[in-house]
């Protein structure tokens, strides 16, 4: 089939060269623009049936004046002084802020809740509501204890990281950082921080989108440089990047296509993922292309006759390769969390045209260059390797005439046929801390959105601020929901449940890490005076004003929808931990431990009880990743396992391939946890939770593409030399190449590192350092090695089931010879 294809290439070289920019430009012009097909957010790519997400359609019935969206939280403090905020402090904050806020909204089209009552009228605002310290029902809870904060809180229509949000979130940031007239306004000694969980949703997307476009021109650049360097011809170097460019503009055009149709879904910053894998991997099949191109012009023939011969030689195991590397990441289809299914379906896909351009664009581009493919290298109807440009007596000239890697690997080559086991055991020793390290860290993930901004980002600034003088938790209360059709939560009986079970929490305060507990029976928490007692000493209007605010206060605990009325009611705890950290996750579970003990009778049975907020949302993120993480883990080594069978025809031995690389995942796994704990000991909370999940799924189905490589060619040189010493030949004559490709993929990956988002950093760091470990450990020593022994018989009679059957069978084990050593 690959001969046919390579004589086709050839004969239609100009057909095929149309065909790819006629595509590149066609799916690009019909292509909606990117941003409109991408979802954004992280919580909403949970299962529908994740309990948080259960407990927040609760709520939103319940409670739907109260929205469960998200909000820019603006810190007015006063630092100094130990009056801390004046009463001219809270006029600013009623009179002057507030209204400049109030304007915003107006400038964007008016308050959110607006929408229902004019349809007629355009409206682009998000803003929902301003709560301020006056607020009628959670004012109180807005000031803070030392007097020295006062919490402004702009309420939201959107999700934390819906796009909208920037556009609010910079208008205020505009007005409190660059509007001189309202600086004025501000008191000597007043300090106003942005703050809230859409601010950090802002810069979340903000770093992402920075990092994406660092990403991709550092990808560029390290690719062209590393071509340059390994070609020392710019425009063979050229190809290469034209044919990945080419792939990626088309892929992501696709599946911008794709997405717009709903046959795809696509999450914001998965263009990153794509952009890298196409441009490492193809880069490879390139690679692996021109270098059979070399090869089948060293043997005298025509220049268009080695492009024909390279496609027939090496098209299988490319397309092998990119099979292998399509299905073990296509096997993230099979995750419950979104955005992995996600990854595994726009990766896998997005392969296959990288694979057809390299096959097909790459071919027709080195039929268009023709003899000046390798300028300025001298040509002479086949390559020879010299200096070209320079004055062949230099000292340039001789250093780059010289085969470096060709003698690294003609000595790693003696090395493994003098001592293959020693070599083998003292690289695992070496290696095999760094699993245990691995074994050992393998749940300590953060989940954390703060962690992985830069300390200098608003939001970061913003979040310090106010845990500086409210509870850790303050940011993001845990919420308890309590659902039961046969109590009234507004009588007695309702209320006398709720406070069995508060005084149960609150015996275990301590123990269970709790700042403050806010319910229907202690509306501004355990410090506050029981409203009613106050109400009962007041007269006339006051005494009015206090039972319409304590009714006002009572609807926010305990639902008033029909249907809902009186039977559901909020509990809400401020934690001491902060609700991002790995640490909350804990406390969550020993509070529901403590709830579960404290229930009152009447609580139990009929009673429906849903955990919400930050806490809730990433303990549940952690449970459905964790499930992904094991079931992917086995169906990824199964997939590429069945697929080494049906390629290598050799079951055990396709059975160390995988276990070689997986070993290789774990080495790599532990160092990374090394490497970012030994730079920041003191604040590191562990891996970002999607390093590891991304990190095995490309690192196993890469690294198996080097030992496909590596194996097949193996297998070409044995029909020709003796077992051991085709394995020595192979290793010898795809050393350079591999090693090439390995640190191309390697370059590529390490532009992740280039952004400000830190689990991004990790990510790149983890998976360049992979591919290096399998290009020159996994793949050169600990295969070839095994291999080695295992030809030569060292493992008696155990060889025939590791995979030596056929060579036993024929050749008695030989002595340690080392005279063929060439």
């Amino acid at each position: 089939m690959f001969r046919v294809l390579g004589n086709t290439v050839v004969r239609y070289w100009q057909v095929f060269l149309v065909f790819w920019i006629l595509a590149v430009a066609g799916v690009s012009y019909v292509a909606p623009e990117w941003s409109s097909v991408v979802q954004n957010g992280e919580f909403a790519f949970m299962p529908a049936d994740s309990p948080s997400l259960q407990g927040e359609k609760l709520f939103k019935r319940a409670f739907p004046d109260d929205l469960l969206a998200s909000s820019i939280v603006l810190v007015v403090r006063r630092e100094h002084g130990d009056q801390g905020l004046r009463p001219k402090d809270l006029k600013f904050i009623e009179d002057t802020l507030k209204p400049r806020l109030e304007e915003i909204a107006e400038e964007q089209g008016g308050f959110a809740t607006e929408r229902k009552d004019n349809n007629s009228q355009t409206l682009t605002s998000n803003i929902s509501r301003i709560r301020t310290y006056t607020d009628k029902s959670i004012g109180d809870l807005l000031q803070s204890e030392d007097n020295k904060a006062s919490l402004v809180i702009v309420e939201l229509s959107t999700e934390f990281l819906d796009q909208s949000n920037a556009q609010t979130v910079e208008s205020i940031e505009n007005l409190i950082q660059n509007d001189e007239a309202f600086k004025q306004t501000i008191e000597p000694g007043l300090d106003i921080s942005l703050s809230g969980i859409a601010t950090v949703g802002r810069d979340m997307i903000r770093a992402a989108n920075q990092s994406a476009e660092a990403t991709e021109l550092w990808t560029v650049l390290l690719v062209i440089l590393l071509l340059i360097i390994i070609y020392r011809a710019p425009i063979l170097a050229l190809i290469p990047l034209f044919t990945v460019f080419v792939s990626v503009q088309i892929a992501l055009s696709v599946l911008a296509i794709l997405g717009d149709w709903g046959w795809v879904g696509l999450f914001s910053g998965i263009e990153v993922y794509v952009t890298v894998i196409l441009y490492g991997a193809g880069v490879d099949y390139c690679l692996f292309l021109i270098a059979r191109h070399r090869e089948e012009l060293e043997k005298e023939c025509t220049f268009k006759e080695a492009v024909s011969n390279s496609i027939a030689t090496v098209g299988a195991a490319l397309a092998a390769s990119a099979g292998t590397t399509m299905c073990g990441i296509g096997m993230m289809v099979f995750a419950q969390f979104g955005k992995f299914q996600q990854a595994g379906v726009a990766m896998a896909l997005s392969l296959s045209f990288v694979l057809l351009a390299s096959l097909t664009l790459s071919p027709a581009l080195l039929c268009l260059a023709g003899r000046f493919a390798y300028w300025p290298q001298s040509f002479n109807e086949r390559v020879a390797i010299s200096a070209g440009w320079l004055t062949p007596s230099s000292v340039m000239a001789r250093l780059m005439q010289r085969n470096w890697a060709g003698s690294v690997w003609e000595t790693v080559s003696q090395g493994l046929l003098k001592n293959p086991g020693k070599i083998w055991l003292s690289t695992f020793l070496v290696l095999f801390p760094f699993a245990l390290i691995s074994l050992a860290c393998y749940g300590n993930l953060s989940y954390g959105l703060l962690s992985e901004l830069p300390s200098e980002d608003p939001s970061v600034i913003g979040t310090k601020a106010v845990q500086g003088h409210y509870p850790a938790g303050a940011t993001g209360p845990l919420t308890l929901l309590f659902e039961n059709p046969e109590i009234n939560f507004s009588d007695a009986e309702g209320r006398d449940a709720i406070e069995k079970l508060t005084a149960s929490l609150l015996d275990q305060k301590e123990e269970l890490g709790i700042a403050d507990i806010r319910n229907m029976t202690k509306p501004f928490g355990i410090g506050a005076a029981d409203e009613m007692e106050k109400a009962r000493n007041l007269t006339g209007l006051k005494k009015i004003g206090a039972l319409s605010r304590i009714k006002l206060i009572k609807n926010y605990y305990v639902s008033s929808e029909p249907e809902l009325e009186h039977h559901v009611t909020r509990m809400d705890l401020i934690l001491e931990k902060d609700p991002f950290s790995h640490d909350s996750m804990k406390q969550l579970e020993r509070v529901k431990t403590a709830v579960n003990k404290g229930l009152p009778d009447k609580l139990k049975g009929n009673t429906d009880l849903y955990y919400i907020g930050a806490t809730a949302s990433i303990s549940d993120l952690k449970n459905v990743t964790d499930q992904d993480q094991a079931r992917i883990d086995v169906l990824v080594l199964a997939s590429v396992f069945i697929i080494l069978v049906i390629l290598l025809k050799r079951p055990a031995i396709s059975a160390y391939l995988i276990v070689s690389v997986f070993f290789s995942y774990l080495v790599t796994l532990g160092i990374t946890f090394a490497v970012f704990w030994a730079l920041d000991p003191q604040n590191f909370a562990g891996l970002d939770w999607k390093v590891p999940m991304f990190l095995f799924t490309i690192l196993i189905a890469v690294g198996e593409d080097y030992n496909i490589y590596l194996i097949t060619r193996i297998d070409e040189e044995q029909k020709r030399l003796d077992p051991v010493e085709g394995v020595i030949s192979a290793l010898k004559s795809t050393g350079g190449i591999i090693s090439s490709c390995g640190i191309i993929m390697a370059g590529t990956f390490s532009s992740l590192m280039a952004g400000t988002l830190v689990g991004m950093q990790q990510l790149g760091f983890a998976l360049a350092f992979g591919v290096l470990l399998d290009t020159f450990i996994i793949r050169p020593i600990i295969v070839p090695a095994y291999l080695i022994m295992l030809y030569r018989g060292y493992f008696g009679s155990w060889g025939k089931y590791l995979g030596a059957a056929q060579f036993l069978e024929t050749k008695p084990r030989p002595e340690l010879d080392t005279s063929h050593t060439k």
